[in-house]
């Protein structure tokens, strides 16, 4: 079989055809069950959109070659109503990803700072932990059998190797039980210097608050980073889909106008 230009622009007027109506079909169901109010929605459709986008720019491409191959050997006469909408459709999608850029930029920043309150509640919770947890020690000082019992508790789960009620502590949760044995100690033989004891507390209060700001720190710049990484990758290719779209409509428009 001889393959003839022809052939070729219909195979790819074919293929192009069914990948441009099959990406728009899918732009359609990325709409089914909108919640427009919901950034992270949106940011889900934003970031599939953009997966799908070069779909139909190579659809488009096929179509176009297809239609350079029958003009220049005048096998076909141009379908200029079907030229015309498929640059429209490359139109309006040029605009479309041009539009999501901002729109991306938003969502992230409002996902962004609605973590950063969550972070900022769980902090005001953790303190209030911590403040807890001093305030019961101020008390149990005040209590040297006690103390001991504490302290016996935890040398308990240590010599058994973290095994807690026939549970498995993990190395992390080993070391806690670890350091609160230590500070229960050192709580017990300062319970009858009083200064030194208080002096004590505010130690373990600093140091838990010290800890806990150094991990919420971490915390919020892996937050920015990721953000800034979604931001800037998903914006630019957005970008990018929107300059080859507008650049194949309205170019071609302008020709057709012209013709």
């Amino acid at each position: 079989m001889k393959i003839t230009s022809g052939f070729i622009s219909l195979i790819l007027k074919l293929v192009g055809g069914i990948l441009l109506i099959s990406s728009l079909i899918n732009y359609v169901f990325f709409l089914i069950s909108p919640q427009w109010q919901d950034p992270n929605w949106q940011i889900n459709v934003t970031n599939g959109a953009i997966e799908q986008g070069i779909t139909p720019l190579i659809a488009i491409a096929f179509l176009l070659v297809a239609w350079w191959i029958g003009d220049n050997n005048n096998s076909e006469k141009p379908n200029k109503p079907v030229r015309m909408i498929v640059f429209i459709i490359a139109s309006i999608l040029g605009l479309v990803y041009l539009l999501l850029v901002p729109l991306h930029f938003g969502n992230i920043n409002r996902v962004s700072s609605d973590l950063f309150v969550q972070i900022d509640q769980r902090i005001a919770q953790q303190e209030a932990q911590i403040q807890g947890f001093v305030s019961e020690l101020e008390a149990i000082s005040k209590n040297p059998e006690q103390l001991k019992q504490e302290i016996e508790q935890r040398n308990q789960i240590i010599q058994a190797g973290g095994n807690l009620g026939g549970q498995q502590l993990n190395p992390q949760q080993l070391q806690s039980i670890t350091t609160q044995r230590d500070q229960l100690q050192q709580i017990l033989n300062l319970s009858d210097k009083p200064e030194e004891l208080k002096a004590k507390f505010q130690e373990v209060r600093n140091q838990l608050e010290s800890e806990l700001q150094k991990a919420v720190e971490q915390e919020k710049r892996k937050a920015q980073g990721l953000a800034l990484q979604q931001s800037l990758k998903t914006s630019i290719s957005s970008l990018m889909l929107a300059i080859a779209f507008i650049a194949i409509g309205w170019l071609g428009l302008q020709k057709m106008l012209k013709g």
